[in-house]
């Protein structure tokens, strides 16, 4: 119980960490999400030596599957929106940690913290165009959103 409780506090910084850096500069750096990535890595591995029905390779891959299943998808979200509206929707790093967050709470629970994070964006987004006067396509930071659904997941998966 102690192992859920130390990686729910790794992850809440990493995602404080990265939702402040993306607010303030609109970019999240690339150690950050490695770290990230490094720690869901970890947190894979301590899960899988500590449960004896698990399997610690099997878990690993499952999660990079999934991994590469989220990236793709986000990617193409990305790509496709950018062809049509000529304006990137989502940035490279915000992909990658959509992707990453999969790592920490598998394809299911990753869908959920997506579903989460665009839900939020969207009430930002309406928010912001009625009171604030956001122009159309205006372009604000998605990390926040992500991490939020991240950890919402995250909370979701350990109850």
């Amino acid at each position: 119980m102690s192992l859920k409780i130390l990686f729910t506090f790794i992850l809440f910084y990493l995602l404080l960490s990265i939702s402040k850096e993306d607010m303030k500069y609109m970019i999240i750096s690339e150690n950050k999400l490695r770290i990230t990535a490094v720690c869901g890595i970890t947190y894979l591995l301590c899960i899988g030596l500590t449960d004896n029905k698990i399997s610690t390779m099997n878990l690993i891959i499952n999660n990079i599957y999934a991994m590469i299943i989220i990236f793709i998808m986000m990617y193409s979200i990305s790509y496709i929106s950018y062809k049509l509206i000529r304006i990137n929707s989502l940035g490279l790093g915000d992909i990658k940690l959509s992707s990453i967050s999969s790592l920490w709470l598998g394809i299911e629970f990753t869908f959920i913290s997506l579903f989460i994070s665009f839900l939020l964006s969207a009430i930002y987004s309406i928010y912001g165009k009625t009171t604030k006067g956001f122009k159309s396509f205006q372009q604000y930071p998605f990390a926040p959103f992500l991490s939020i659904g991240i950890f919402c997941s995250w909370i979701l998966d350990k109850i």
